[in-house]
C-alpha cells in the first residue's frame, strides 16, 4: 500500500480527534438548541457574534468548494462505470462533445444533490454512515478472508494484525450500522438489495465475474 494513503488517514484521523476534542472543552455535552446548527452555537459561545459571521464565511466557501469536488468526483466515477459498462453506457459513458466531461453524470448527481437539500443533517448523516458501516465491514471480512487464504500468517503478530483487528473492527462496524436510525436502515437496505440485484442481472446470476472498473 503507498505510504502517502497510510499517511492521509492518520492525519484526518488526528485532525478530526483533536477538533472533536477541542469542541467537546468549548460545549461539553452533546445538548444543542437545534442540532442543525450546533456549529453555529459552539462558534458563538467561542467567540461571540464576529467569529460566527466569520465561520459563516469560511463554512460557505468550504461547502461550496467541497460541493464541487464531490459532484465532480462522482460524474467520474460514474463515467467510469459507464465507460467499462458496469452501468448503462450510453448515459453513463456519455462524454460531452465540446467540454470533454461526462455532463450527464454531473447533471445526475446535482439532481440527486437537489433533492437531499429536503433533508436533515442527521438523515443525511445516517444515510452517508450506512453505506460507510457497510463498506467497512466489507473490507474488515476480506481482510480476515485473506488472512485464511495467506500462508505463513499463523505467527502471534499475524493472527492479531490479519484477524482479531478487523474481526474487532467488523463487529464495531456492524453495531454501528444498526444503531442507525429506522429511515437510513430501510431506505439503505432497499438500496442495496437493488444494488444486488443489479450485480445479480449484470453477471448472469453471479455466473460470470463482474466487470472491473479501471477509475
Amino acid at each position: 500500500m503507498p505510504r502517502a494513503i497510510v499517511l492521509i488517514a492518520l492525519i484526518g484521523g488526528a485532525i478530526f480527534v483533536i477538533a472533536a476534542y477541542t469542541v467537546q472543552l468549548a460545549h461539553p455535552g452533546a445538548v444543542f438548541k437545534d442540532p442543525d446548527s450546533a456549529a453555529f452555537e459552539v462558534a458563538r459561545k467561542v467567540g461571540g457574534d464576529l467569529f460566527v459571521t466569520v465561520f459563516l464565511a469560511g463554512l460557505i466557501l468550504a461547502q461550496f468548494a467541497s460541493g464541487i469536488s464531490a459532484q465532480a468526483s462522482v460524474g467520474r466515477l460514474l463515467y467510469a462505470m459507464g465507460r467499462d459498462e458496469v452501468l448503462p453506457k450510453r448515459i453513463f459513458g456519455f462524454v460531452h462533445p465540446k467540454f470533454k466531461t461526462p455532463a450527464l453524470n454531473i447533471a445526475i448527481a446535482g439532481a440527486i444533490g437537489l433533492v437531499a437539500l429536503k433533508l436533515d443533517v442527521a438523515t443525511s448523516t445516517s444515510f452517508i454512515n450506512f453505506g460507510a458501516f457497510l463498506a467497512f465491514t466489507a473490507v474488515n471480512l476480506c481482510v480476515i478472508r485473506q488472512f485464511f487464504n495467506a500462508k505463513g500468517t499463523a505467527n502471534a503478530m499475524g493472527i492479531i494484525g490479519g484477524l482479531l483487528f478487523p474481526l474487532a473492527g467488523a463487529i464495531a462496524d456492524v453495531w454501528l450500522l444498526v444503531s442507525l436510525e429506522k429511515t437510513a436502515l430501510v431506505l439503505g437496505a432497499v438500496w442495496f438489495l437493488l444494488g444486488l440485484c443489479y450485480l445479480g442481472w449484470i453477471t448472469r446470476w453471479f455466473r460470470q465475474a463482474p466487470p472491473e472498473v479501471a477509475v
